[in-house]
């Protein structure tokens, strides 16, 4: 048994009481401004609603109505991409989505996690980069701290938790080298 003394109070929760009102008000404007409206409706004011509380929001960009997402001010899109129904984005950290790329329907995207050498298990986070022209397929897991490259794929439900090189196709848990993209004139 390690009898060791171990000083707990430098691994306190970074997120304090200013990020969690933040949250609070996120979630109430969330409720009333950005899930109700239907569909391929009103997508310009889905991004305004964003960008009013910090998102950057590339022209074109498509936030669909279920999308789950943890602290705007984390988040940022670029052109014509898309988060699809239902996709989770746990951005504790910074997420950036470039431009032309989808993260597919039931995809998690992941920027915390816990320190699990400790024993408070604090708070650990990362950003999350997906870069331009990329396609993160249905049902996908995209871990803290991982960079999907230009023109990747990630095959459905694969689990993401190393960078992903650009023009490559992934697949399974953990994700795994498939082969490479070839696009056709």
């Amino acid at each position: 048994m390690n009898t060791q003394q171990v000083d707990l109070s430098k691994y306190q929760n970074k997120l304090g009481l200013k990020n969690k009102m933040q949250r609070l008000l996120w979630r109430c404007a969330c409720l009333f401004f950005f899930r109700p409206f239907f569909p391929g409706i009103l997508m310009p004011w889905r991004r305004l609603v964003l960008r009013f509380f910090g998102a950057k929001m590339g022209k074109g960009a498509v936030v669909h109505a279920s999308v789950r997402i943890w602290a705007p001010w984390n988040l940022e899109m670029g052109e014509f991409s898309c988060l699809a129904g239902d996709v989770d984005c746990y951005n504790v950290d910074k997420v950036v989505v470039g431009s032309h790329t989808t993260v597919s329907q039931k995809s998690y995207i992941c920027t915390a996690s816990h320190d699990v050498t400790h024993p408070r298990h604090p708070l650990v986070t990362a950003p999350v980069f997906i870069e331009d022209q990329a396609w993160i397929a249905a049902d996908a897991f995209v871990g803290m701290g991982v960079r999907i490259g230009q023109g990747a794929v990630v095959g459905a439900r694969a689990a993401v938790f190393r960078d992903v090189a650009p023009w490559t196709i992934v697949g399974g848990n953990p994700a795994r080298f498939i082969k490479n993209r070839s696009l056709h004139d």
